[in-house]
């Protein structure tokens, strides 16, 4: 019997310099068309859900999940400078490489991008966990309550003081059923990709025969 193959896309990090995330998970129906970033929006990394003037190719961080309609195709650094950047106008692209959005839902921006051609798919991360193009509100919610956890942990790690006196808020019974990935900021995706890893669960207490 012929192996079964896996629908997933599988998520891999690389610690090789100039090693991407795949981005797009299928080469078909690619279009992209080049803009500007303007000076003071700082450093965007590729993958980065961005918004497009289509008259005046001027590329911006969206607002609302409306304004969403394309993806970065390069980091680029617009610190001091108005940079060019090129961008993906259509096609597929992987859920654990895309940089979402903070502030907006993954669900609503997944569907404002399918309305450009822009297909966000869901993938495993490496830990296991599915990294959702659209997960619903209290799976979101999940997710983002383990990964406050998880950052408290670091920062608790990072200052010893500070962890004595303050203890980090304790993580969902439940494990999420969201991967924390697609909630990291693009620092933290630089900097810190293993607060996107869910902890296993704690060892059960043995127990005493009667």
């Amino acid at each position: 019997m012929p192996a079964v193959a896996n629908p997933m896309a599988q998520a891999m990090f690389s610690t090789t310099p100039f090693s991407y995330l795949p981005l797009l998970t299928d080469g078909d129906d690619v279009v992209s068309r080049s803009g500007t970033v303007a000076s003071g929006i700082g450093v965007l990394l590729r993958g980065t859900i961005v918004k497009i003037d289509p008259a005046t190719g001027a590329i911006t961080l969206p607002a609302a999940a409306a304004d969403c309609n394309a993806i970065l195709v390069n980091d680029i650094d617009a610190t001091t400078a108005t940079v060019a950047a090129t961008v993906y106008l259509s096609g597929k692209f992987s859920a654990a490489a895309v940089v979402w959005p903070a502030a907006l839902g993954h669900g609503a921006v997944a569907d404002a991008l399918r309305n450009f051609s822009i297909l966000i798919e869901s993938v495993v991360y490496t830990d296991g966990t599915l990294v959702k193009s659209a997960p619903m509100d209290a799976e979101a919610a999940q997710a983002k309550a383990q990964l406050d956890a998880n950052r408290a942990a670091l920062k608790a790690a990072e200052d010893t003081a500070a962890a004595a006196a303050t203890e980090p808020p304790p993580p969902p019974a439940v494990p999420p059923s969201d991967s924390l990935l697609g909630y990291l900021t693009a620092e933290e995706r630089a900097l810190h990709p293993e607060l996107a890893d869910v902890p296993p669960p704690e060892p059960a207490a043995p127990t005493t025969p009667p």
